[in-house]
């Protein structure tokens, strides 16, 4: 391979990275503000509504955010605004539906926050309705920094401004809707206007909802995956209430840690199908091979400063224990060997059923785990059992990926 490129490669996946690193940072900095201006229990509401928006996300996502990018990177490219066009109707019917969903539950879980809870479950649906996998599956990481990403950012720091004048926790998440309608406005502009194809916007119900059947693996993939990484919210919620914040505290630095690992995913995700039909078993080993790696090196940085990163984060007020942190680093580097093996290597050889059932055995087996863990555990038998299913979703993937090697 030429020096050259090896460079543009370097180039996307610092371009990815760049996104990665500023969200992190942005999320990072946002987590001692509202905890130090708004109260550790404000916070917890907040970032409670933020992982239960990931569950109904999954809805209205309906697995274009697992599958997608590889479709957009093997369709024509005067085919693809139609393509996200298509998906974006659907998406919107669907966001109709979870929007009130989410906002009647959080207000079962949180009744004394409605007016909070009810705008966060439309601010944070809103970016699932977006184009961040249009973007990765077209390998333009400029395009998902400043059409998709970078409002969002400016609606989370502008938002701890307003949070900071007002002391009120509601018009931070006010602002953060604002700019994720903006968000949403500039990336389906940036997609469609430009295109110099015809694209017909079709809002026929029975069409949209037609389209949800091809992306059945997707959705079965995403929906059971999410299922056991945010059971363990509710399940503590209901059993270990005053473990509440020091769980919400390990779940956020798991996902910034998932977050980390993104851009090397975001890549691959492109990479793979970009070399031809040719070079795909050879990207597909390579691939495979760098996951384990990236997983262990998350795994252990997550072991080793993650009771200091609560500290510091919550200002003292979240105890972290080892054992909890071992476990957090066990979860990380099962799911970055499973988003490797899965997302990138198996949906790209037409493998989406596999990935779908090896959720859903995660599901099976994690469901009931972490039930019986916050019925008499505590919170670190809950991440123990998470840890568990995570590993035999990787595990089942792996021994996929290597029978569609014997076999191809």
């Amino acid at each position: 391979m030429s020096a050259k490129p090896i460079m543009a490669s370097l180039a996307r996946l610092a371009s990815f990275a760049l996104t990665v690193g500023l969200g992190t940072i942005v999320g990072l900095i946002s987590i001692p503000v509202i905890t130090g201006l708004a109260g550790a229990q404000l916070w917890t509401v907040q970032a409670m509504a933020q992982s239960v928006s990931i569950l109904f996300g999954i809805l209205v996502a309906f697995g274009w955010g697992t599958t997608g990018p590889a479709m957009v990177a093997s369709t024509d490219a005067a085919l693809r605004p139609q393509l996200f066009l298509d998906s974006l109707v659907s998406r919107a019917y669907l966001f109709v539906v979870a929007a009130p969903a989410m906002a009647a539950v959080m207000i079962v879980l949180q009744p004394d926050h409605v007016l909070l809870v009810v705008i966060a479950s439309i601010a944070y649906l809103l970016p699932f309705l977006g184009g961040n996998w249009y973007f990765i599956g077209e390998a333009k990481p400029r395009k998902l920094f400043v059409f998709d990403a970078l409002p969002q950012f400016s609606g989370t720091l502008i938002g701890l401004a307003v949070l900071a004048l007002t002391r009120d926790i509601v018009w931070l998440v006010a602002t953060q809707l604002l700019f994720n309608i903006l968000a949403l406005t500039i990336t389906c502009l940036s997609i469609i206007q430009p295109s110099r194809a015809r694209i017909v916007p079709n809002f026929s119900v029975r069409q949209a909802f037609s389209r949800l059947g091809h992306q059945r693996h997707g959705v079965v993939t995403a929906a059971t995956g999410s299922l056991y990484v945010n059971l363990p919210l509710v399940a503590i919620n209901l059993f270990l209430p005053a473990q509440l914040g020091i769980y919400l505290m390990a779940d956020r630095l798991f996902r910034y840690a998932v977050l980390a690992l993104s851009p090397v995913l975001q890549f691959i995700q492109g990479w793979i199908p970009e070399g031809g039909r040719e070079n795909v078993r050879h990207r597909l080993v390579r691939s495979a091979q760098v996951a384990p790696m990236f997983g262990l090196l998350g795994g252990t940085a997550i072991f080793l400063f993650g009771p200091m990163a609560s500290e510091i984060l919550s200002n003292g007020t979240v105890i972290f224990p080892n054992l909890l942190s071992a476990a957090v680093g066990t979860m990380f580097f099962s799911v970055a060997v499973s988003q490797i093996l899965g997302l990138a290597c198996l949906v790209s050889v037409g493998q989406g059923k596999i990935l779908a059932q090896s959720t859903v055995l995660g599901a099976v087996c994690g469901a009931p785990a972490i039930i019986v863990a916050a019925l008499f555990t505590d919170v670190t038998g809950v991440a123990w059992a998470v840890a568990i299913s995570e590993i035999l979703v990787a595990a089942y993937q792996g021994r996929a990926l290597r029978r569609h090697f014997t076999m191809s």
